[in-house]
């Protein structure tokens, strides 16, 4: 297999920049990328080189195109991967895989009956102060588990404009869960195993956008700690994680920038060491690799699978007014 890979992005916003510099960086070369409009498309190529395609389906027809970086509205994804697999095109999704389990089963199966990598963009996982969680949890520093906490949020929505696809409660059905919650979801699989049942509260608080602008997610995971999970996209950025056990307890704040640890008779929380890194370049560096048989990515259709079904038994959740079972989801 050659070693160059050239990869195109689709979807190019911020985060769709974001994905083809963090791609450079970690060995790509990028083939250029489509967005509706061609004045983003030429922002896109002046900026980052190749050339503007006028069509997703132009890329997939691209003989010197390897893989694709999909920075797309939710609903779109379970198509567009089952199209790329389909042309031989290697995938890398932004976070969540889907909405529906259903769809994501689908993605899934055309990336695998083609041999294509497909990679989520469940990047929160690889800070090193997630690493230190997971290190404290199973080395039992920590005792036994009984609790976790976590929280991302950010106050993006406040500036969505009409018609923005993440103002749209079909591509966000539990407002700032779908797009920035995901990431705890696979924080918290990652940390302490499957989630088997939650219990969510959403609602709209504000008069716009016309999303659910706070949610919460009370969890049972299958190794016996409850969970907690709140996402909202009204109020100041914050990132945190916090598991509570019986031999202390220990947080990742601020977004993987601060680490503090807790023995059980110390009387407060005390900071300590944490390593930094940028975990997008580390991730599209792990995409690059599969695409040369190199790695296989950490989060790939079964991680993301996983994320789904909780995601889809929360919504359920927040629907029916019980807790669902997410082993009905799967």
């Amino acid at each position: 297999m050659s070693d160059k890979v050239r990869l195109a992005s689709v979807g190019l916003g911020w985060w769709g920049n974001v994905l083809a510099e963090a791609a450079v960086a970690g060995g790509a070369e990028i083939a250029g990328g489509f967005a509706r409009t061609p004045e983003t498309r030429d922002d896109f190529t002046t900026k980052h080189g190749g050339r503007a395609f006028a069509t997703y389906e132009e890329i997939l027809d691209a003989p010197d195109v390897t893989g694709v970086l999909l920075a797309t509205p939710h609903t779109t994804h379970a198509d567009q991967i089952a199209a790329a697999a389909a042309a031989g095109k290697h995938v890398f999704i932004e976070k969540p895989l889907t909405l529906t389990v259903a769809q994501g089963k689908r993605a899934v199966a055309a990336a695998d009956a083609t041999g294509v990598v497909l990679q989520v963009g469940h990047n929160r996982r690889r800070q090193p102060a997630n690493r230190r969680l997971k290190e404290l949890v199973e080395s039992g520093e920590l005792g036994t588990v009984t609790m976790v906490e976590t929280q991302q949020s950010m106050g993006g929505s406040l500036g969505f404009k009409p018609g923005y696809w993440r103002a749209d409660r079909a591509e966000s059905p539990l407002g700032a869960m779908t797009s920035l919650g995901v990431h705890m979801i696979d924080t918290m699989t990652y940390l302490l195993g499957p989630i088997d049942r939650v219990f969510t509260f959403s609602k709209q608080i504000l008069e716009a956008p016309p999303i659910d602008h706070a949610t919460s997610i009370v969890c049972e995971f299958a190794s016996g700690p409850l969970g907690y999970l709140g996402s909202s996209f009204v109020v100041p950025r914050t990132t945190t994680v916090t598991v509570r056990g019986t031999g202390g307890t220990a947080t990742n704040d601020e977004d993987g920038t601060r680490f503090y640890l807790q023995g059980q008779q110390d009387a407060a929380m005390a900071e300590q060491p944490v390593a930094s890194l940028d975990t997008i370049a580390d991730e599209l560096a792990e995409f690059v690799k599969a695409i040369r048989g190199e790695a296989t990515p950490e989060t790939g259709g079964a991680e993301g699978l996983e994320v789904v079904a909780v995601l889809e038994a929360a919504i359920a959740s927040s629907e029916s007014g019980r807790a669902e079972s997410v082993a009905d989801f799967r």
